[in-house]
């Protein structure tokens, strides 16, 4: 059966011109014996097809403010950030995502950390750019050159997926040159690895996943420490930190709070996907999308 198929195929390519055909050949070669489907609708021959690439973009096109949507940030420092809309004198990190976590940027985003569907990468690449160019034109107007910090990911994750997600969508973009201008990566912040905090992971193995939004600040609190190579270079240098999915914020908190450490100025943040306010539930219980 298998080879009819790539027979069948391999008469229609024959009288497309060669360098159509060439390619195409390989692609139906490749997925007929390594089959694929799109990551949301499930369609075959493709990780995501033309109409969810379509709602992707959507999604993905306009990055705006979701600092109201996580009730775990920490403090701004910038002047000129949002109050609250409870009207409260709390001025939070302003955070600036790609998207909401809903829908298809939700199923790729899973699918791209979790499934090893790294060949979705320039699609995520391409909304995280978005978003930094906003975090840098509206909340590091007076920097000359910005610092983009990732949160760290964990060994124990880096060493089940073999990559390290944030790492290779930033990695890319800077590659390209497609980061804002003067922008650098600096992965300043690291998981601490003191004795006392390796007791404590020991006790939370099981990360933040199925946590509730005070587990999950109480499970991150202290949580970090300085990369040592870059303990002395952040002295007054305007820091964005960069994480994938904003939750409840504690992650970009406790980030901060590092930063701030070294007497690095944090403007703010900025995530591809943002979930959604919780809607007067004590406690929200949400998939962590961080893993």
């Amino acid at each position: 059966m298998l080879w009819k198929r790539l027979a069948a195929r391999f008469d229609e390519l024959r009288l497309r011109p060669w360098p159509v055909k060439t390619g195409e050949a390989f692609g139906e070669f490749w997925s007929l014996l390594f089959p694929t489907e799109c990551v949301v609708c499930e369609q075959p021959d493709s990780s995501l097809c033309t109409d969810c690439t379509e709602t992707f973009r959507r999604m993905t096109v306009r990055p705006f403010r979701a600092e109201e949507s996580a009730d775990g940030l920490p403090a701004s420092e910038v002047s000129g950030s949002r109050p609250r809309a409870d009207g409260s004198d709390f001025v939070p990190l302003p955070v600036i995502a790609s998207g909401r976590y809903a829908k298809s940027l939700a199923a790729v985003l899973l699918a791209y950390k979790n499934h090893g569907h790294t060949d979705l990468v320039r699609w995520l690449q391409a909304a995280l750019a978005g978003a930094l160019h906003e975090a840098n034109a509206s909340l590091c107007v007076h920097a000359a050159d910005v610092v983009l910090v990732p949160v760290p990911g964990k060994g124990a994750s880096f060493r089940r997926r073999g990559y390290d997600p944030l790492a290779l969508l930033l990695g890319g973009l800077a590659r390209r040159r497609e980061l804002p201008a003067g922008a650098v990566v600096v992965p300043a912040v690291r998981h601490a690895r003191t004795p006392a905090a390796s007791a404590i992971f020991d006790i939370a193995k099981s990360g933040q996943k199925g946590l509730g939004r005070r587990g999950r600040r109480s499970n991150v609190a202290w949580s970090m420490e300085p990369a040592p190579a870059y303990q002395r270079v952040l002295r007054g240098r305007a820091c964005l930190i960069v994480d994938d999915v904003l939750t409840t914020g504690s992650t970009i908190a406790e980030t901060a709070r590092v930063l701030r450490g070294l007497d690095a100025t944090v403007a703010g943040a900025v995530v591809i996907a943002a979930t959604p306010a919780p809607r007067g539930r004590r406690e929200r219980e949400t998939e962590d999308p961080t893993g």
